[in-house]
């Protein structure tokens, strides 16, 4: 059977690099399949006997890719596409398999206009009820699936996501650095390191830090975010509540200064409002770095009583449960049985069996 991927929409960001491993490993533990990817970049990780890349050059949401992308797909007469989001040639007819990571968008995506919003909604929920299959990592998004799109419960499949194999680490005995000094962190410090969506509450999370820094002049928060020079309202936050002594922006950093940094703190803070399955948490998770995080059920159900938990909606809920926190020792924490329960082993077996 030959089988298309979808992978036109890899970039640098932490998805892409799951769905690299996930197609990797799906690719290894499938050689009665012959694989085609469709990429819009030269990438260098599948060079395997029963693959073959074919670059596109075909962006997502674009008129090409209702055409283009179409006839391509059309002629190359795969048995199974793929589809590891929601974007695809509406017109597309054959049997394929649509990858749900979550439905975020639907809430916190600010859409430049109500037109760019409606044609998103109308694409989404035509090749959703087009798809074959629908595949998602979380009861939260297959219970969404059902009631804002109508998609029957037996068209979905719910599987285990993963948290990534843990590759080799850099050694940091040889790092002769004192990560503090370098980075002028004077006090003990919070980590945040995510994204500027507006689902991850960072702004929340300043005025947390504002209200523990009237009672614990000593605690810091070190903003571990790749673009965050681009962010200028929160720049201007920070500087109204007189912030920038405590807040310190570390952009990109070596793998081995990282490790320093989740070393030393006093914890991670995870404040999202929504999140799926939690795969933004692997960097703490592997670094055993004590996390604070949301009460969302998809990060409890995987956690469980392993992490601290506080109320997202409430800058008071955030700041109590900090609070409550600073005064206790900071023991050794090991997260060994959370990485052996949730492994791509058990992802790739789910997927090959839904291919079968």
């Amino acid at each position: 059977m030959k089988i298309g991927l979808d992978l036109r929409f890899i970039t640098d960001d932490l998805y892409s690099s799951y769905i690299i491993e996930l197609t990797q490993w799906l690719i290894l533990n499938d050689s009665t399949n012959q694989f085609i990817i469709y990429s819009n970049k030269n990438l260098k990780w599948f060079d395997f006997n029963n693959c073959i890349i074919k670059n596109v050059w075909i962006k997502n949401n674009t008129l090409s890719e209702q055409f283009n992308y179409n006839s391509i797909l059309k002629a190359d007469k795969n048995s199974l596409m793929l589809f590891f989001n929601h974007y695809k040639p509406i017109f597309y007819k054959w049997d394929y398999y649509t990858l749900v990571p979550s439905l975020k968008d639907i809430y916190y995506n600010n859409f430049s206009n109500y037109l760019h919003k409606y044609i998103y909604l109308y694409l989404l929920e035509k090749n959703l009820q087009k798809s074959s299959k629908i595949i998602c990592f979380d009861k939260k998004t297959n219970n969404e699936l059902i009631e804002k799109f109508n998609i029957k419960e037996e068209r979905i499949n719910l599987i285990n996501w993963f948290f990534p194999n843990k590759k080799e680490l850099e050694s940091i005995e040889d790092l002769k650095i004192n990560i503090k000094t370098k980075y002028d962190i004077k006090n003990p410090f919070y980590i945040y390191s995510w994204w500027e969506w507006l689902e991850k509450n960072y702004e929340k999370l300043i005025h947390v830090f504002k209200k523990l820094k009237k009672e614990w002049t000593n605690i810091d928060l070190v903003i571990l975010w790749k673009n965050i020079a681009r962010n200028i309202p929160l720049r201007k936050l920070i500087l109204e509540l007189e912030m920038q002594k405590n807040i310190h922006f570390v952009s990109i950093i070596k793998q081995n200064e990282k490790i320093l940094f989740y070393k030393d703190a006093l914890w991670t803070i995870f404040p999202s409002f929504y999140e799926p399955f939690p795969f933004r948490l692997t960097e703490p998770l592997y670094y055993n770095s004590h996390i604070l995080a949301s009460d969302l059920i998809n990060i409890k159900s995987i956690f469980n009583d392993t992490i601290n938990y506080f109320s997202p909606i409430s800058v008071n809920s955030i700041y109590e449960t900090i609070k409550k926190d600073l005064p206790l020792p900071k023991n050794n924490i090991n997260y060994n049985q959370v990485i052996k329960t949730i492994t791509i082993e058990k992802t790739i077996a789910q997927i090959l069996d839904l291919i079968k």
